[in-house]
């Protein structure tokens, strides 16, 4: 009898379920997808291996989906294989860290950085000659820098391509300049010397301050080498940034900075009229002309520029 009941005991007792360690699948699948992927990178010439390790949350989904099919299985067992998720975390390093090296490289190559100071010195060099064909434009600029960007990598030795960057940056006279129209045509001339010049040039940054003294009127003008061409001096000034000081104070238009400085100089004509003249108060007539004086000693019309003549216009 005893032995009949150890029997069917024996016979009902559940099968102990399988244990399955999930992490396996996918560390099997990385370890593959890491050395294909950093053996390309050694063989194929720009590889972007940085923008395929961008999916790499990809193998979350992976675990996930491994995690989902085992638990399905009521004769599944699941464990998280540790030590293979510590393997994926590793190689998700070293290829991160291998996707990287291409990008730093680029940016702290010093002979990339070399070849790029050497065009710089070269155009520069290039634009000044170009510029003798105006030789009073020419004494107006206060400085004048290129700068040469390479957006291309290359095992030999860096040189100018199409897609490299240069850009030109012109600083005119402080408050050099009557009006934005004044301004656009010495940016328009400058761009025509450097196109007759040769000089290679994507992108025009021109600038001209108030300076220091924060008073006056201050322009700004940026363009691609190919929008000058076939506007007039006024349609190009419309592109042309102003604005205008009085006293390190910024105002949007013209008119508002000329009333408020006239404000002020009209207080200060006041006050030292009272002071010399017992209290007294100036005459309006008188008010007005020390005004209009004052006023034109701290914005005085700036000269016109040349008319361009037969020879530097061609």
């Amino acid at each position: 009898m005893d032995e009949n009941k150890t029997a069917s005991a024996s016979q009902t007792a559940p099968a102990p379920k399988k244990v399955r360690r999930v992490g396996r699948i996918a560390f099997a699948l990385l370890l593959i997808l890491a050395g294909v992927l950093l053996l390309v990178q050694q063989f194929v010439p720009h590889f972007d291996l940085l923008s395929i390790v961008r999916f790499s949350p990809v193998l979350l989904i992976l675990l996930g989906i491994e995690v989902l099919v085992y638990s399905a299985n009521p004769a599944i067992q699941v464990k998280f294989d540790w030590l293979s998720l510590l393997g994926c975390g590793f190689i998700l390093v070293v290829v991160g860290c291998s996707s990287l090296v291409p990008v730093v490289w680029n940016l702290y190559n010093p002979q990339r950085d070399y070849s790029q100071s050497r065009y710089q010195s070269q155009l520069q060099s290039q634009f000044y000659q170009a510029l003798n064909a105006d030789t009073d434009l020419k004494a107006r600029i206060r400085n004048l820098q290129i700068y040469v960007d390479f957006n291309h990598t290359e095992s030999g030795e860096y040189t100018l391509q199409d897609g490299d960057t240069v850009t030109v940056y012109v600083e005119l006279p402080e408050n050099g300049y009557a009006d934005a129209a004044a301004f656009a045509a010495d940016c328009r001339r400058i761009t025509e010397l450097s196109e007759q010049g040769g000089v290679r040039a994507d992108d025009y940054s021109f600038t001209s301050s108030t300076g220091n003294s924060g008073t006056g009127s201050g322009y700004s003008l940026d363009f691609l080498a190919s929008f000058a061409n076939g506007l007039t001096d006024e349609q190009l000034a419309q592109r042309v940034v102003s604005y205008y000081e009085y006293d390190g104070t910024r105002y949007d238009t013209k008119a508002e900075r000329d009333s408020a400085a006239k404000a002020e100089l009209r207080e200060q004509i006041i006050d030292e009229f009272a002071s010399e003249n017992d209290g007294n108060y100036p005459g309006e007539d008188y008010l007005n002309q020390e005004v209009e004086k004052r006023f034109q000693a701290l914005f005085p019309a700036a000269p016109a520029a040349p008319a361009a003549t037969p020879e530097t216009a061609a």
